[in-house]
């Protein structure tokens, strides 16, 4: 009977040829039949014919049912071919089209077999790659750390993992993740199945992160040195060119400079080379300085280019937000000038100042004479009146709901307590201060101590009581002295009209001389004259008017002008019109058709 073939897979790892394992034709089949019935014929007899008829049909039996049972064995022999095919098949597409790839190296380190994705990776064709070293593709840095792993993996049988650059056909490198892991071959002897996965993406995605991460670090570190408080800006951009150069791709070869309107900050190396880039820090619209970020040297990342899009966009960010915080330091600074001029102008006033919320009452800046920076943030009404609640009409209007009411300023005079209860007369000047929107905010109050001027005036006013009393008494007594000099000017009048008129009368008589004549005449001139203030005509008239308006009204008795008169008393026209009217009240001339001089000459 023929023996069945037994079949066997081949090694993991080597592509077999079908041919080897099938005849080459139908008659070297024959062939081959026919010598092993030769070597077989001892079995059956040399002459048929010698033969019964039931061994003949025991022969032709056998012979029958010997090849149907070849058929069956052909036919099994079919079916196990195909399925071989789709296992071979199936072997390829798991072996050879792998996304990763798979070398088999035996213990010196040479490719043996290598599938296709490997051979993808490392840019060569099948047959270069057979019995070349594996070695020859590790970058050489990481030669040390390849050697080490594969020496572990032959003593110890333990798997072993390591990451790290491969060099493709053309140069080009990319990184790469090696699991070793020991196999037996077809001869038993041991290789090393090596797995190449490209880690090249999860790689630069892991320095992007970790650049990503050393940009952010240098926002926050940025972030942190500018809120610092009471910084100084030239500590702020010492700081900062300090900075930059951890962040860059390359920090051992990184350096940095900032210019800013003619000051220089940078790192120590600094110097300018043909890998640099810059970004203008700009300042309310206008170059104020520049940026600059520079390598000392060449790197193999140079070739496609310097920098990374990402440093480019960071150094941007990184001036622009400088040039904003130089514009917000200088506003500050600004500011607190202006705050500080502000402060010191208001206590320079030396009368109370206060900006009060109109909302709620809160003082929100004060002069020190007021009470400065002790007084903000209480209430108007608790430092100025001793109040809990804000003021109402019934004690004295309050500024701000006056303002409220009208939104006009306010003024008048308010009663203020000072800290030792002492009572102020304050005249106040409040005036509002609006929102954009027209909404009321502020209150401006500016305020005069006129207590002084007020218990003055009260002094004045007791005083002028007293000099009121003092002047009616002072009155009472020129009255009774004028009656008095009237009674006594009456009774010399009398007696010079009883007792000299007729001696003078009769000496004038009885004097015939002339010159005696004269000299009566001179003598009674001068009583005359001498009496005259007791003849009741002018003096008395006149003896209400002031110097002045009695000399206006002598100038009037002698024909003057108004023009005149106020030619020579050289005032206005209108002072000298004041004088007449004056003059006609005084002599109860008012409303009266009567002419001032024909008035005035009458008294004579």
């Amino acid at each position: 009977m023929v023996q069945h073939a037994h079949h066997t897979l081949p090694y993991q790892g080597y592509i077999l040829n079908n041919k080897d394992n099938q005849p080459d034709s139908a008659s070297e089949l024959r062939r081959r039949a026919e010598k092993k019935i030769k070597q077989e014929t001892g079995a059956l007899p040399d002459d048929f014919t010698t033969l019964s008829r039931e061994e003949i049909g025991e022969l032709i039996h056998e012979l029958e049912v010997h090849k149907i049972e070849l058929q069956m064995q052909n036919d099994e022999l079919c079916a196990a071919q195909e399925e071989l095919e789709l296992s071979r098949k199936r072997y390829f597409d798991l072996y050879n089209l792998a996304p990763v790839g798979y070398c088999v190296v035996n213990e010196k380190g040479f490719i043996q077999d290598v599938n296709l994705t490997a051979v993808t990776l490392l840019g060569r064709i099948r047959r270069d790659l057979i019995n070349r070293p594996i070695s020859e593709f590790i970058l050489s840095e990481d030669y040390l750390r390849y050697h080490r792993h594969w020496k572990i993996v032959f003593e110890t049988g333990q798997p072993q993992t390591i990451e790290l650059q491969m060099l493709r056909n053309d140069k080009s490198l990319f990184w790469t993740r090696l699991d070793f892991m020991i196999a037996k071959n077809a001869g038993q002897s041991s290789v090393c199945q090596v797995t190449l996965t490209d880690i090249s993406e999860s790689k630069r995605l892991e320095y992007a992160l970790k650049e990503r991460i050393k940009k952010l670090n240098l926002l926050f570190r940025f972030s942190d040195l500018l809120e610092k408080p009471e910084i100084s800006l030239n500590e702020v951009l010492k700081t900062t060119v300090l900075m930059i150069p951890q962040a860059w791709q390359f920090p051992g070869i990184a350096e940095a400079c900032i210019e800013l309107e003619g000051q220089i900050f940078q790192t120590k190396g600094f110097r300018k080379t043909q890998w640099m880039q810059t970004s203008d820090i700009v300042i309310q619209g206008k170059k104020a300085g520049q940026m600059t970020v520079c390598y000392t040297e060449n790197r193999p990342a140079f070739n496609e280019g310097s920098f990374l899009i990402e440093e480019s966009c960071l150094l941007n960010t990184i001036s622009e937000r400088l040039g904003r915080i130089i514009e917000r330091v200088r506003l500050t600074e600004a500011v607190k000038h202006s705050e500080m001029f502000l402060r010191t102008t208001i206590n320079s006033i030396t009368n109370p100042f206060v900006v009060i919320n109109a909302s709620d009452y809160t003082i929100e800046l004060a002069n020190n004479a007021y009470g400065g920076e002790k007084v903000i943030g209480l209430k108007c009404h608790a430092v100025a009146h001793h109040r809990s609640t804000p003021c109402t009409d019934d004690d004295h209007p309050c500024p701000v709901q006056e303002i409220k009411r009208t939104g006009k300023p306010f003024i008048g005079e308010l009663l203020h307590y000072d800290d030792q209860g002492n009572q102020l007369n304050m005249e106040t000047y409040a005036f509002p201060i609006f929102e954009p929107n027209g909404q009321l905010c502020r209150v401006l109050e500016y305020q005069i101590d006129i207590t002084a001027h007020r218990q003055t005036e009260l002094k004045l006013e007791q005083k002028a009581a007293e000099l009121k009393e003092m002047n009616a008494a002072l009155k009472v007594l020129l009255k009774r002295r004028e009656l008095d000099k009237e009674e006594i000017g009456q009774n010399i009048f009398a007696n010079y009209q009883i007792v000299l008129t007729p001696i003078i009368q009769n000496l004038k008589n009885t004097l015939t001389q002339e010159d005696q004549r004269e000299i009566i005449q001179i003598l009674e001139l001068r009583l005359k004259n001498i009496l005259s203030p007791f003849s009741k005509k002018l003096s008395d008239k006149l003896i209400n008017l002031t110097p002045t308006e009695i000399h206006v009204a002598h100038l009037i008795k002698s024909g003057k002008s108004n023009k005149e008169i106020s030619q020579i008393l050289n005032c206005s026209f209108h002072t000298v019109s004041r004088h007449r009217d004056n003059i006609r009240a005084k002599t109860n001339l008012k409303n009266k058709k009567i002419n001032l001089r024909s008035f005035l000459l009458s008294l004579e």
